[in-house]
């Protein structure tokens, strides 16, 4: 979830005013920090050196009273008997009280005590601080701290000799709160005295110059630095502890320190510091108006300008934008908006021109002719869809260039745009327009008409064919995928039919649908060895010895689907389809191993297979046969290649080159189905064909029609001037077989000798006939 502008604008300044007054309040605090620390290291010093002073002052009057006590003879005299305890207790509570002592210890000889006043340490006891007594040995007199119970002491040890040493005599005044107040008064500090407890991290207080429970905190939770939080938000007194170091207490576990109130110190700053705050506060507030009353100035054009976008972004350029506010990068942003907004208008529409129009022609194209279609079948109105296909646009665009090809595409379609505005070019030379209200047979054959009209490219005259295929919806088809599907059957049917005039039938889609069902089958029966395909053989009679001399191999297909395909219609399919290489190979090895196996089994007739122009320019599948004949040790003279009449007549270069290249390695040459391709021997004389097979057309009623007799009288004339060899194909009865060998035709072939056999059956058949 984005922020807006206006929002954005008040978080920049806001941030901005509380980022200042948090800097200068942290440089503030900087400063006075150093400010105290500074100060509390000067009070440290100077508290350190009268500290320092008072105690020894306090040393200098204890020496002076136990010089007074040593030199006491009656003192002397009662410490002359250790054993009389109660004796020197009177004793030394009468000097207690004369010299205001806090405590006063006799020690014997080793350093034990023998009694005390008042009543501290037990008898035997031996003082903590071991130093004072090695001091005590060294000097004749020892000075320093001690520790009681629960009590620091400063302490003088003096000997008592009469003459010799008899016992050790020790004058020592406690640290008690009476002389920590005194002490805090001239330090201006207080002062605590605390016992470190030996395996915890706990202290224990013996006396301040504090409050019990305050002195407790600072002696468990030391602070060194003034801390902001108590200073400012708690508005209580803030204490910096600091150690105090004395001469005597290193070995010890009791402690001092000394705890400096610096709250006076940080008023000033906690003045400052609320003065920063309400600054802040107001100034927050400003901001916080100036911020609005920019972002509405700002924010407002922005958003006319967002809403600008949103239009263009929904195709809409309708609306422009009109330039507003004084800032003036928004007005040249609102500019360059609108600027955009007109370039991209432009370009959408020649991109949409573009994407639904045909580039060479101007009409349209097949994806805007594909959603117009689902959008009229989509409101179920009814309409008629015209197909045009002009018929040999490739061989146009082969024999003149893609030049002519084009100007012709562009000369057909301005004459659509006289009938139609919908027209649009699918592929190639197919156009196809929506018709509303639909055209009769009469208007379509007048626009045919003036479509095939004589076109002038230059010095070329062209006349173009064109097909009509027509579909009416939504009876024939209810979508743009259906009528699509659909117009291209019709448009093969109309190609192929007498008018070129055709309207979809159901029977149309019946016959598309088995030629792809052929294809299919076809395929996987060439691809696996089903049995599917298989080979029959014709026998042809030579007439002049009445003797079998060659026959003709024919392919058969049996599919378990489709059951039996006649070869007409599955060769036809798989040329179209591009099967018939693969088609003549499996014929190629089929025959040519029937025909080693006739020749294992004494049979000395060739055999014919034919060939289609695709393969007579399939120079691979030509060499094939080259190697199989090779591999199988077949002569390349006992196969003869029958290639029909009027593929040689529409390929007829490359066809002579390769025939001429198979003639060469010995294979015989034939034209098949002679006389159905309007050519002549004169035409055929230039090729290097060893026969002609007169079509069956012509012999299937010889014996009885005239006009084939003439026909078929006049070709065999002609053959034999040319030196060709004449097989006559479709003999069906022994008059027509009589009047071709009078005639003096070389071959027949035909029903009445037999009809097509499996290799199996034509062997046995050669056994029983008359022709063997």
């Amino acid at each position: 979830m984005g922020i807006s502008l206006r929002q954005t604008l008040f978080q920049i300044l806001l941030g901005s005013i509380i980022v200042t007054a948090v800097m200068i309040l942290l440089s503030v605090w900087g400063s006075t920090s150093r400010l105290v620390d500074e100060h509390l290291e000067r009070e440290l010093e100077v508290t350190q050196r009268v500290f320092a002073k008072v105690v020894a002052d306090r040393e200098q009057l204890m020496q002076n009273v136990s010089n007074v006590l040593a030199k006491n003879y009656g003192f002397r005299q009662v410490l002359m008997n250790l054993d009389d305890i109660k004796t020197l207790n009177s004793a030394l509570e009468s000097h207690f009280n004369s010299i205001a002592a806090d405590l006063l210890v006799i020690l014997n000889a080793q350093g034990n005590v023998v009694t005390t006043f008042p009543n501290t340490y037990d008898i035997g006891h031996t003082l903590s601080n071991n130093r004072l007594l090695e001091q005590l040995r060294l000097n004749g007199r020892a000075s320093g701290l001690m520790v009681g119970t629960q009590q620091l002491y400063q302490a003088i040890l003096l000997p008592i000799q009469a003459p010799t040493p008899i016992a050790d005599y020790v004058i020592a005044f406690a640290f008690d709160e009476v002389f920590l107040e005194e002490l805090s008064n001239i330090l201006q500090a207080e002062i605590l005295i605390y016992e470190s407890i030996d395996s915890t991290d706990v202290n224990r207080l013996l006396v301040s110059s504090l409050g019990t429970d305050t002195a407790e905190k600072l002696i468990n939770s030391p602070k060194s630095h003034v801390s902001w939080f108590d200073s400012t938000l708690l508005n209580s007194k803030t204490y910096v502890t600091r150690p105090l170091y004395l001469p005597g207490l290193a070995d010890t576990s009791v402690k001092l320190a000394m705890a400096i109130d610096v709250t006076k110190h940080l008023e000033n700053f906690t003045q400052l510091q609320l003065r920063i705050l309400g600054i802040t506060i107001v100034a927050i507030i400003v901001s916080l108006v100036f911020a609005m009353y920019l972002a509405r100035r700002v924010s407002e054009p922005v958003g006319k300008l967002v809403d600008a976008v949103e239009y263009i972004a929904d195709g809409e350029y309708q609306h422009h934008l009109v330039p507003s506010g004084k800032v003036k990068e928004i007005v040249e942003l609102a500019n360059a908006f609108t600027c955009m907004q007109k370039r991209i208008e432009t370009r959408e529409r020649r991109i949409t021109y573009q994407a639904e129009h045909d580039q060479l022609t101007g009409l349209f194209n097949r994806y805007y002719i594909e959603s117009l279609t689902q959008r009229i079948s989509s409101l179920g109105q009814s309409f008629q869809v015209i197909c045009i296909k002009i018929i040999g646009f490739r061989t146009i665009n082969d024999l003149y260039g893609y030049a002519i090809g084009d100007f012709c595409l562009k000369v057909i379609a301005k004459r659509m745009q006289y009938f139609t505005d919908s027209a649009a070019r699918l592929s190639g030379g197919e156009l196809l327009y929506i018709a509303q209200p639909r055209h009769t047979v009469a208007q379509l054959e007048s626009i045919k008409q003036s479509l095939e009209k004589e076109i002038h490219a230059g010095l070329i005259s062209l006349s173009l064919k064109v097909a009509i295929a027509e579909i009416h919806c939504p009876e024939d088809a209810d979508s743009a995928e259906e009528i699509f599907r659909k117009i291209n059957i019709v448009v093969d049917e109309a190609i192929h039919h007498e008018n070129r005039l055709v309207r979809y039938q159901h029977a149309f889609e019946e016959r598309y649908y088995r030629r792809l069902n052929i294809i299919t089958e076809l395929k996987k029966a060439l691809q696996s060895d089903c049995g599917e395909l298989s080979m029959v053989y014709q026998p042809k009679v030579d007439l002049t010895t009445m003797k079998v001399c060659s026959a003709e191999a024919l392919i058969r297909w049996h599919n378990s689907k489709l059951g039996v395909v006649p070869p007409d219609e599955f060769i036809s399919v798989a040329e179209q389809a591009g099967l018939i290489a693969d088609v003549t190979l499996w014929v190629l090895q089929a025959t040519l191993l029937d025909l080693y196996h006739f020749r294992e089994a004494g049979l000395r007739f060739t055999v014919a297979i034919n060939l289609s122009t695709q393969d007579i320019q399939n120079w691979p599948l030509l060499d094939k046969l080259f190697q199989i004949c090779t591999q199988i040790g077949l002569s390349t003279s006992d196969v003869e290649l029958e290639i029909t009449e009027s593929d040689l007549v529409r390929d007829h270069g490359e066809a002579a080159s390769n025939l001429t290249w198979l003639r060469a390695q010995g294979f015989k040459l034939a034209i098949d189905d002679f006389g159905t391709g309007y050519s002549s021997l004169a035409y055929l004389k230039n090729l290097p064909v060893d026969t002609i097979k007169i079509d069956k057309s012509f012999i299937l009623s010889l014996s009885s029609e005239a006009n084939d007799q003439q026909i078929v009288h006049t070709v065999l004339s002609l053959a034999k001037v040319f030196g060709m060899s004449v097989v006559a194909e479709g003999v069906e009865d022994e008059l027509a077989l009589q009047i071709l060998k009078d005639w003096g035709c070389d071959v027949a072939q035909g029903y009445y000798i037999s009809k097509p056999l499996p290799s199996s059956q034509l062997m046995l058949w050669l056994e029983h006939s008359q022709y063997a």
